[in-house]
């Protein structure tokens, strides 16, 4: 398979945050989405969210539990070890595992993971030092387009292709939940990614 066919006809099944930090719960949601991609005999992959909370999170704010997101983002944390499992349960499904990695030492675990494919959020799409740390791994990359500038995603697009990064662009609508009339798709239509050449 050519680097750049990874992409064709591919549906990625978010995990995100959704094991609650638990890797039991983490084992079930991998079990259920392949039982849905099986018997739909697709091909998926099943992302996963990587953070380094000792480098993502503001020294000040360190296990501040009246800040929504601060409290999410520690209470779903998981161990190397556990997200090792995971990944390989992943593959175990037959899906492929890929992460979004949101700081330098996750892209670290996405290369130790041996991970295929690296998703971008949208809102490091700026993010030169995360982005550079991507683009040596030299692996095929989506990147979430909603709450990207088209100068960003421009420049995105140039970066990948000035390194012969096979890139995929994720169409998204940063609001959640996302009203149908706020999802930009023009008669209904769905399109999920944009496979950049």
């Amino acid at each position: 398979m050519n680097n750049r066919d990874i992409f064709e006809d591919l549906f990625v099944l978010e995990m995100t945050n959704n094991h609650q930090g638990k890797l039991e719960r983490g084992i079930q949601i991998v079990y259920e989405h392949s039982r849905v991609v099986r018997f739909n005999n697709v091909r998926a992959a099943i992302k996963l969210q990587f953070r380094d909370l000792d480098s993502f999170v503001h020294k000040d704010f360190v296990n501040r539990s009246d800040i929504y997101y601060i409290h999410r983002i520690y209470e779903s944390q998981m161990s190397r070890d556990d997200y090792a499992t995971l990944v390989e349960n992943i593959r175990r499904s037959g899906c492929i595992p890929m992460a979004t990695p949101f700081d330098e030492k996750s892209v670290d675990m996405c290369v130790e993971f041996e991970l295929p494919i690296i998703k971008v959020a949208s809102a490091d799409g700026n993010d030169w030092l995360l982005l550079e740390k991507i683009a040596k791994t030299k692996k095929p990359v989506i990147v979430s387009t909603g709450g990207v500038s088209q100068k960003d995603l421009d420049d995105l697009v140039l970066f990948f292709e000035n390194r012969n990064i096979p890139l995929a662009l994720n169409h998204c609508v940063a609001a959640y939940p996302t009203e149908d009339q706020e999802l930009e798709l023009e008669d209904g239509s769905v399109v999920t990614f944009f496979r950049v050449d």
